[in-house]
């Protein structure tokens, strides 16, 4: 596992909205295809990643929403129509498919993040989310 590098575990052709997209249709898409989080691009150019939206993001949503003391479904309409462009986390780490597994563990963890895209040079060629590192080290 030493000499794994993130190009070897990456997922391809990571899934990405635009910013303009709303909380409900992402949440959908993040049960649908059973993964953690998503790169949001900007509405006008889909290769400019402006933020990431996860499950976290989710559930901070939901929280903050029922912590209101509002209805359920008001609070789950007031968060489903909220854009991922406005609730993304916008501060992205990311890193070079040729990187070191080990290295990457040490970033998801001293950074708490659990989503990071991957580049070749300056192109997105994939992401890497803390269930393929888990899977990398523990079925290997």
């Amino acid at each position: 596992m030493l000499n794994v590098v993130i190009e070897d575990i990456m997922s391809e052709n990571p899934i990405t909205v635009k910013e303009s997209v709303r909380v409900g249709d992402v949440a959908h898409l993040l049960m649908r295809y059973r993964i953690n989080g998503m790169l949001i691009v900007k509405d006008n150019d889909a290769n400019q990643i402006i933020g990431i939206f996860t499950t976290t993001d989710l559930l901070r949503l939901l929280d903050q929403a029922f912590m209101q003391k509002t209805k359920k479904m008001d609070a789950l309409d007031a968060v489903s129509n909220r854009t991922v462009g406005q609730e993304a986390s916008h501060h992205i780490v990311s890193t070079q498919k040729d990187t070191k597994i080990t290295k990457v563990i040490a970033i998801m963890h001293k950074k708490n993040v659990h989503t990071i895209p991957v580049f070749d040079q300056e192109k997105l060629v994939g992401i890497v989310g803390r269930h393929d590192i888990l899977n990398a080290a523990f079925t290997n």
